[in-house]
């Protein structure tokens, strides 16, 4: 089981499975690109060019606006509505222009360890949303700053560690502003136990319960209580005394500076510093030590052969296929944790290797989730994100507001109980989603506001997308098959289809020429049910 794939199994379609599930697809000529470099330098090449860590990150950062340390609840940060808009723009221009594997993994952190800005707070929601989002980029991306690179943000008590490795993240959010927020972790002190981030984070972020890979024990009510009180104590700076650095010196009494506003620290005397256990059966932690403290529960729990199994189940799910057998993800675990410490991407390289992540069971069987949908659509076509209006009018209607999860566990699976994504209202508006792009159709928007912001959207350079030699109706076919390979790889259309595209795209250009039958053509492509699965 795992076994890599045979160098003569490497295929096109192959090629552009790994594309499309490692990142957003690609160009033909980058698919094609692609390809050659599996067989001519081998898959394992092909793999490692996914998982190179070289980012810039300066191309990418906040808007101007959270720059300011002022206080984000006065002038300086404005309206909160431009302000949420602003946030779901940056967003996706992170996802947009970042290296495609660490988009992916961030939009996978951004739904595993889902915050609620309203939860957040007036005073700290998106200083919180900012630097969380900030953190969780940071992991996804790799160890960009070294091995001993300080945390993303001014929570200077977190541990250090290098970017990129689940368990280090597990911890850093844990010590995050928005997190602790989220799951009033601030209200947790020694007599007065808030249970909400002890239960989440065995439940969610590292455990699971009733998960049928697993035969393992489930934690126990008491487990919770001993994570909670283990996670008593730790408090955040408010913004309401910002600058006066005098107010707060630093809690340990160290010759530190002041915090800055909104940082989180360690309030000694509201932490239960008695020694805790027994933990899921553990009396110490692996190293012997005493369990005391949050960051001790964090050390047991990445011991266990739950957490190992529960983490390489979720990441073989949002990459490959929704149900593993047992003996996969016990595969999985044990290439997780035992081979490599939980360091996501090599685990990534053992999972993009393997013969079952090709298996006809996996590939074409993906529906697009809500981002990847939108990301895709754009990466395709070559365009610019809409304006923020039209940004935040988008993910209301494709259900993917990222500010604003529906639960603390995230998004459902888009063939999941509960999911919004597949409704029927979003079902519409994602086969009228094109049409924003290839007619300047901006009727499918909810607002006159949306609408108006959208006047000096630029054109797709259909040049591109469907070259002039290929647009007479004789040269139809390649035409066609150009635009499948870029939009619907991997799959064949029918002969029902393909007599309707022609008669469709005849007809359009007969009356209005080449290049709107080309722009009815690639709206009707887009609106296939083939482009919904990845």
């Amino acid at each position: 089981m795992l076994n890599p794939l045979p160098q003569e199994s490497w295929s096109r379609r192959n090629a552009t499975h790994l594309l499309q599930r490692a990142g957003y697809g690609g160009s033909p000529e980058e698919q094609e690109a692609f390809y050659q470099l599996g067989k001519e330098q081998g898959i394992e090449a092909a793999v490692d060019s996914l998982l190179e860590t070289s980012e810039d990150w300066s191309s990418l950062p906040w808007p101007d606006w959270m720059q300011s340390e002022v206080d984000p609840n006065g002038e300086t940060f404005g309206n909160q509505g431009v302000r949420r808009r602003e946030y779901v723009r940056w967003y996706f221009k992170v996802l947009l222009g970042s290296q495609p594997l660490a988009s992916k993994l961030l939009k996978f952190f951004i739904d595993h360890f889902a915050v609620d800005s309203a939860t957040v707070g007036q005073y700290y929601r998106w200083i919180g949303m900012f630097r969380y989002t900030e953190t969780l980029r940071r992991h996804a991306a790799g160890n960009l700053a070294g091995e001993d690179a300080p945390f993303a943000g001014d929570e200077r008590l977190v541990p250090p560690g290098h970017y990129g490795n689940f368990k280090t993240l597990v911890n850093h959010v844990s010590w995050s502003l928005g997190m602790i927020r989220t799951l009033d972790l601030y209200r947790s002190n020694r007599g007065n136990v808030n249970e909400n981030f002890g239960r989440e984070l065995l439940e969610l972020f590292a455990m699971g319960i009733g998960d049928e890979y697993s035969d393992d024990p489930e934690y126990t009510e008491e487990d919770v209580a001993v994570a909670a009180d283990a996670f008593t104590g730790r408090k955040f700076y408010n913004f309401r005394y910002y600058p006066d650095e005098n107010r707060y010196n630093n809690p340990a009494g160290n010759q530190n500076p002041p915090l800055p506003p909104a940082s989180v620290w360690q309030n000694r005397g509201s932490q239960d510093r008695n020694t805790k256990g027994p933990f899921y059966g553990y009396e110490t932690t692996p190293e012997g030590n005493p369990i005391i403290d949050g960051d001790d529960i964090i050390d047991v729990i990445f011991d266990t052969d739950r957490c190992a199994k529960h983490l390489s189940w979720k990441l073989w799910r949002y990459f490959a296929s929704p149900k593993p057998s047992k003996e996969l993800v016990a595969a999985l675990a044990s290439k997780l944790r035992d081979d490599h410490g939980y360091e996501i991407r090599p685990f990534l390289k053992d999972l993009f290797l393997s013969e079952e992540f090709y298996d006809e069971s996996v590939v074409n069987a993906q529906i697009k989730d809500a981002g990847d949908y939108f990301v895709c659509l754009a990466n395709q076509l070559g365009v610019t994100l809409p304006t923020r209006d039209a940004m935040e009018d988008v993910m209301q209607q494709l259900g993917y507001e990222v500010h604003l999860p529906p639960s603390i566990a995230g998004w459902p699976e888009p063939e999941g109980p509960g999911n919004t994504w597949l409704a029927t209202g979003a079902m519409v508006f994602r086969m009228n989603m094109p049409s924003v792009f290839t007619h300047h159709n901006y009727e499918v928007f909810t607002t006159g506001r949306t609408r108006n912001s959208m006047d000096d959207f630029p054109d797709v350079d259909w040049n591109v997308i469907a070259p002039k030699e290929l647009r007479r109706i004789e040269k139809f076919p390649l035409l066609l098959e150009n635009l499948r390979q870029r939009f619907i790889p991997n799959r064949e259309l029918r002969k029902s289809q393909v007599r309707t595209l022609l008669d469709r795209y005849s007809s359009v250009s007969d009356e209005l020429g080449e290049l709107e039958g080309v722009r009815e053509l690639v709206r009707l492509v887009l609106a296939l049910p083939e482009y919904q699965t990845q």
